[in-house]
């Protein structure tokens, strides 16, 4: 998300947008490298081709605003996400959660996504004492990831509190934290529109476990 300080010089907006994204095991929450992905443009018969990094990442940059699909591919199992809507000058976020060792084909659509799933998962190697608390924050008119945004994690067998900020996807991370019960909170500040917080209750995550939280703030009607 790009906001633009009143009187300040504006830069010339860029043409193209771009799609980028992380790729996952459900199961562990552990990155996939070396995954194949396709963005393939309405009506576009030949497909631009990346790999993930060895961080599970992508991008693939210089596309024309419209709407795309894309294609992804590891250990047999493939992913299609359809309706991606690419934004001039505006990076569109698309992860995409691969299920090792159960390889049935995934289709999603990406312009009626399941609003407000919390997921579980099992890192591997983490200690039975440990939890991870992590989620995105989005925009729940245009599905833009929020950046910027702080997030607030209070709870657990201590009642304590432990904050960070979104980064530029979006994205946040509490590691470690103690198993319990949580409240999670995002708080966002927009400059001549005042301030948005959005929380979430009741979340739970026991020991060696991680959950992800959804954290969807309403920027649109502001």
């Amino acid at each position: 998300m790009f906001l633009l300080a009143c009187g300040a010089a504006q830069r010339p907006v860029p043409t193209a947008g771009a799609i980028s994204g992380l790729a996952r095991d459900h199961d562990t929450g552990e990155v996939i490298a070396k995954a194949q992905i396709r963005i393939r443009a309405q009506g576009e018969m030949s497909p631009r081709l990346v790999v993930t990094d060895r961080n599970g990442q992508f991008a693939i940059d210089k596309l024309p605003p419209g709407q795309y699909s894309l294609s992804a591919l590891y250990a047999g199992q493939p992913i299609e996400v359809s309706n991606i809507i690419v934004k001039r000058g505006e990076p569109t976020i698309v992860d995409v959660m691969f299920t090792l060792g159960r390889p049935d084909p995934i289709a999603i659509d990406f312009g009626n996504p399941k609003d407000g799933e919390i997921d579980h998962f099992r890192p591997k190697q983490l200690a039975p004492e440990l939890s991870i608390i992590e989620g995105t924050v989005n925009d729940a008119g245009t599905r833009e990831r929020v950046s910027g945004a702080v997030i607030s994690a209070v709870g657990g067998p201590h009642d304590r509190t432990v904050q960070t900020v979104s980064d530029d996807q979006g994205r946040y991370r509490f590691e470690p934290v103690d198993p319990g019960t949580y409240v999670v909170s995002a708080y966002y500040s927009i400059s001549g529109h005042g301030s948005i917080e959005v929380r979430r209750s009741d979340i739970h995550v026991a020991g060696a476990e991680a959950v992800f939280v959804p954290l969807w703030v309403e920027l649109t009607k502001q």
